[in-house]
């Protein structure tokens, strides 16, 4: 296992540091806190703490500093003798750490992290603390695997929580800030996204499109290519096949159709299938099951999800419906995410024996529209 690298986003003047040099400065949280904070998040990562680091520049973000800029171009003066100019860059700092963590060194999980910290914060400033928190669990998001680094499920499901958008934390982190936290973080994101290989997802156009049973071997088809690059972190591979074939065989599709009055729609992008919606609407009430959302991945992050579920709300409310539901995989992190956004509540849990020595383990989520 090499050594980590400096961190070139945090000050290292050669400085004997240690967690006393942060205790002797007691409650004050003025300049000389910041910049010790991440000057100890620096020694803290080259001594092989990266977990231990990254808690030091949470530390360094609650403080105050109206004159203090978070940008990696400036350079900074620290509140002590002999140390010349050094780069302090908070989220740079923390986008390096993700990007290089060392193999074998603990780092925690932050995604799970910053999503706690966002939650549970408290004055001062909790308002702008829990926002730049939020703001680090995007880096998170945008640079670890949610297989291998998962949120907190259980916390989103016991206390409600919805995660921001990349667009809340932009307009929260400018309301809020009184420096330039926005500027830093959209900067550090591109950073993130530079070293992961990925372009910055913009909205797609997509139009909808009802259809009938003339189109279910495309929704068969769509279904086969979804599913096989969705939900292998989810859901074993055996329970994959043993649902597309116990699910999607066309018989099984023309009986919805026929038999429950199953509507079906398809998202098409530039002129291709590229998703499908279906919905049941119970007769004699007023609910609307919402049985399938599926769409390709590379249009995952487009917006596409959000305007789907907005379509199909439309298309209950048009016959009188008043409330839309569905069941989604406990472990379907992503998805749970995209249903809490556009407003479903959690309702309850079942878990249905499907045969073959499966089962479907869902949350069951619920929206008045």
């Amino acid at each position: 296992m090499s050594a980590p690298e400096p961190c070139p986003y945090l000050p290292m003047t050669g400085r004997m540091l240690t967690s006393d040099s942060i205790h002797a400065l007691g409650a004050d949280r003025s300049e000389a806190f910041y910049y010790t904070a991440m000057e100890y998040a620096q020694v803290l990562w080259l001594a092989g703490f990266p977990a231990k680091a990254i808690l030091l520049v949470n530390r360094a973000l609650s403080c105050w500093l109206p004159h203090v800029s978070y940008q990696a171009a400036v350079t900074h003066q620290p509140p002590f003798d002999g140390v010349g100019p050094c780069p302090a860059a908070p989220y740079h700092a923390k986008a390096w750490f993700l990007h290089h963590r060392p193999e074998g060194l603990f780092i925690g999980n932050p995604r799970r992290h910053y999503q706690h910290l966002a939650t549970r914060m408290v004055e001062p400033h909790k308002e702008l603390r829990s926002w730049r928190a939020w703001a680090c669990w995007y880096l998170a998001k945008e640079s670890l695997s949610e297989h291998e680094f998962p949120d907190d499920a259980k916390q989103v499901r016991e206390e409600g929580i919805i995660k921001p958008t990349r667009g809340q934390i932009v307009d929260h982190l400018s309301r809020l800030s009184p420096t330039d936290d926005l500027d830093a973080w959209r900067d550090a994101l591109t950073l993130v996204h530079r070293w992961a290989g990925k372009t910055v997802a913009a909205p797609a156009e997509v139009r909808f499109e009802p259809v009938g049973e003339e189109a279910l071997p495309t929704i068969q088809r769509l279904a086969h290519e979804i599913w096989h690059q969705v939900y292998p972190t989810i859901i074993s591979m055996e329970q994959i096949t043993y649902m597309l074939d116990l699910m999607y065989n066309l018989e099984s599709l023309k009986r919805e159709v026929r038999e429950r009055q199953v509507h079906y729609a398809m998202m098409i992008h530039d002129g291709e299938a590229a998703g499908y919606l279906a919905w049941e609407n119970k007769p004699g009430g007023d609910i609307t099951y919402l049985h399938k959302v599926y769409l390709k991945p590379a249009l995952h992050g487009h917006g596409v999800g959000a305007k789907a579920l907005a379509w199909v709300s439309e298309r209950a409310r048009e016959v009188g419906m008043r409330r839309l539901r569905l069941t989604v995989n406990r472990n379907n992190s992503a998805a749970i995410r995209a249903y809490r956004r556009a407003g479903f509540e959690f309702e309850g849990e079942v878990c249905t024996d499907i045969g073959g020595g499966f089962v479907m383990d869902d949350y069951v989520m619920v929206k008045v529209i």
